[in-house]
């Protein structure tokens, strides 16, 4: 999509929704979303952002899911740069920074995406890096803004000219947030079963990187003893029970307790890949009870764990908590539906709906559309690589443990 026809689509939605934010608002709030790392899908903060809305054309959301493509491309690749209608001109330095003019609704709309940043749990490096963007922001928000925030450098230098230096390298603070705020298993200075020590040299480091990573890229079901000693190792060191009835609910927000929930994750998807299933949603369900907000889409694996084993209140019961249309909670609803009773209008309406999602979706699953399988590190609605991390949370298998329903997914309803 050009990007007039993005501009033009992501607009003509916003006419039509509550707050109806416009353009440059929404690419930095979809810009700021992806510099703080935060993996919600789009339909979850659609209302965020734009208020009650009665409906989305595919051309609008493709439009959204193609900026938001492009904002984690360019922050990935660092070579990402605000629109050129946000400019602070030299000639009109007032007018650049009116009431709804490009600089002033970009900065707003990254600024209610940071808004969105939890303090409690950044290091004073990350803390510093969003309380100093937010600052910078606020200063591009009015003329008043502007004089208060850049009037701070040197007693001699005009306001303005301060203004247009941190302009120079606004794009470069948001690249240089999201690297700051990033955080990879490997790079994690809790890991295994070593003790935590401040002053711990570089060689140390790298057997801690070295061991949760290789911890990650096991895969057969006899590693499961290696996994289980890092779980009793942490267990030990300080995920007691009393801390875990202190904390549960909230583990995602702690960043020491994350190694631990990506091992026991990860014993969960070689569980289910090796037919124990019940013990992989064993599995999910502690992770659940641990983060019930499921930052780490561990209720991906678990529906399709719950339909192979054709527990059906317990699905429906995860249906109700999450409330989500994905093609992965969908599916989960369908199958059971099927499952339980066979075609129906409502069910063939329900498939139409999936379809509409993501076209590539029946194809891939079932075999008209050939493609490898291959590592996923994120996708975009709609795209293929939503589908294989469908199939790689084990949505395939879910659709062959159920008869007759790949063979009623592919009929033309």
């Amino acid at each position: 999509m050009t990007p007039s026809a993005l501009r033009k689509a992501v607009n003509a939605f916003s006419q039509d929704t509550q707050h109806q934010p416009d353009y440059y608002f929404v690419e930095g709030y979809v810009i700021g979303k992806v510099a703080i790392n935060d993996i919600a899908e789009i339909h979850e903060w659609l209302p965020e952002l734009f208020g009650d809305y009665t409906a989305i054309y595919r051309a609008q959301l493709e439009a959204l899911m193609d900026l938001h493509e492009q904002c984690v491309s360019s922050l990935d690749g660092k070579t990402y740069k605000l629109p050129k209608e946000c400019a602070l001109s030299k000639q009109d330095f007032a007018a650049s920074l009116a009431k709804g003019a490009p600089l002033p609704s970009f900065c707003l709309g990254l600024l209610k995406a940071l808004d969105k940043v939890s303090f409690e749990n950044l290091s004073l490096e990350q803390k510093g890096a969003v309380s100093e963007l937010q600052q910078q922001l606020t200063g591009f928000t009015s003329l008043d803004a502007a004089k208060a925030a850049f009037s701070n450098a040197e007693p001699t230098m005009p306001f303005e000219r301060e203004a247009h230096d941190v302009k120079r390298y606004l794009a470069g603070a948001i690249m240089e947030l999201g690297d700051t705020l990033i955080w990879d298993p490997e790079l994690d200075n809790e890991l295994g079963a070593f003790e935590f020590e401040e002053d711990f040299d570089e060689e140390q480091e790298e057997i801690r990187n070295s061991l949760i990573e290789n911890l990650l890229k096991l895969t057969h079901i006899d590693s499961i003893p290696l996994l289980d000693q890092f779980i009793l190792n942490k267990e030990q060191d300080f995920i007691t029970p009393d801390y875990i009835e202190e904390n549960q609910g909230n583990f995602w927000l702690i960043h020491e307790t994350r190694p631990y929930m990506f091992i026991r994750y990860h014993k969960a998807w070689i569980y289910f890949w090796a037919d124990r299933v019940q013990e992989a949603v064993d599995e999910l369900d502690v992770l659940l009870r641990l983060n019930p907000n499921d930052n780490q889409a561990c209720r991906y694996l678990y529906v399709n764990g719950l339909v192979i084993l054709k527990q059906w209140d317990k699905l429906q019961a995860c249906l109700d908590e999450y409330e989500e249309e994905s093609i992965f909670m969908l599916s989960a609803e369908a199958l059971m539906h099927f499952a339980q009773g066979g075609e129906s209008k409502a069910l063939n309406e329900l498939k139409a709906t999936i379809k509409g999602y993501n076209k590539h979706f029946i194809k891939m699953l079932t075999g008209q559309e050939k493609t490898k399988q291959k590592e996923i590190y994120g996708y975009t609605l709609g795209s293929k690589e939503e589908v294989l991390s469908y199939i790689d949370c084990g949505g395939k298998k879910a659709w062959l443990s159920v008869e007759g329903s790949l063979f009623w997914l592919r009929k033309k309803s």
